[in-house]
């Protein structure tokens, strides 16, 4: 989750627009929810012997933030980078938002498209998700990727008839304000977004993150109140039969106490591995992409 905004040194003005990123091959799909609601998402392209790669983004976000990582995955795996509802090109939250929803959404996408013991690889958002979709053990998963999911309860939205905190309702105001920009102004307005100490240099993590913003549905906000954690559910963590790596980042907040909430991963998972990236924010992917795909394609490799 974002911090207040304030503005950030980036040379943005010749980023090209998200569309021009993708590769001209990738496919493009859609399917149906469980509860009718349109879930949107790319796909690299299957290939005789490659292995499934699911990757899950975070709140805010779009599957495409994954773009950088897919692309060098993209030779010895099929990747999948689906909009979670209420994000990117998938419907919005009309039949609700909750982790249950997210993570039915996800295994009805996994059993449409028949992936086969697939890789779950999940950022913010996405990790709760990944988490509980390998606890579930009604599907087949090879391995499981937590990337820097909650480790403590962060509970600053409002609830129905509340007042927005005046430092999230600038946040919002932004957001709001990106979907009628031209593609060099939401760039622009898009840095006063990027969390305190963020360093996000790469033009297809900066346009994708804040394409993705400008997509996302505002509405979703009125249920994150409610949405649970998995360092909350030692059950749930003990439910993952899967190989689990957990990779863990500075907390967004100084001061904040992450130490318990990661060792309520430490006690409870069966087969769990962890590290930590000191000299990165939230966004591991982006901000130490080189370590970030060299942990990530060591564990795959000792899945198979």
């Amino acid at each position: 989750m974002y911090a207040a905004p304030q503005s950030q040194t980036l040379d943005v003005e010749n980023f090209r627009p998200l569309a021009q990123l993708i590769p001209a091959h990738w496919q493009s799909g859609d399917m149906q929810s469980p509860d009718g609601i349109h879930l949107h998402y790319t796909r690299t392209g299957a290939g005789e012997g490659k292995s499934a790669v699911v990757l899950l983004h975070g709140i805010q976000a779009l599957g495409l933030m994954w773009l950088r990582v897919a692309q060098a995955l993209e030779p010895n795996y099929d990747v999948i980078m689906p909009d979670c509802r209420a994000h990117g090109q998938s419907g919005g939250t009309e039949r609700g938002f909750s982790a249950r929803l997210l993570v039915n959404d996800m295994a009805a996408l996994i059993a449409a498209l028949e992936l086969d013991r697939p890789l779950i690889v999940g950022h913010s958002m996405g990790a709760e998700i990944a988490g509980r979709l390998a606890a579930l053990n009604t599907i087949p998963i090879r391995g499981v990727v937590l990337v820097d999911p909650a480790l403590q309860s962060f509970t600053p939205m409002t609830d129905a008839g509340m007042a927005t905190p005046p430092w999230l309702e600038a946040i919002m105001a932004i957001m709001r304000a990106l979907k009628d920009l031209s593609h060099e102004e939401r760039l622009r307005e898009g840095l006063k977004l990027l969390p305190p100490g963020t360093t996000v240099t790469n033009e297809s993590d900066y346009v994708s993150l804040i394409e993705g913003m400008a997509q996302f549905d505002q509405s979703a906000f009125q249920f994150v109140n409610n949405m649970s954690y998995l360092f909350k559910e030692p059950q749930t963590i003990k439910n993952i039969a899967s190989p689990l790596l957990l990779m863990t980042a500075r907390p967004t907040y100084p001061g904040a106490n992450t130490g318990p909430g990661l060792a309520a991963f430490q006690k409870n998972w069966h087969h769990g591995q962890h590290i930590h990236f000191d000299n990165s924010g939230h966004f591991i992917p982006f901000e130490q992409y080189e370590a970030f795909m060299v942990a990530l394609t060591r564990f795959f490799a000792e899945q198979n």
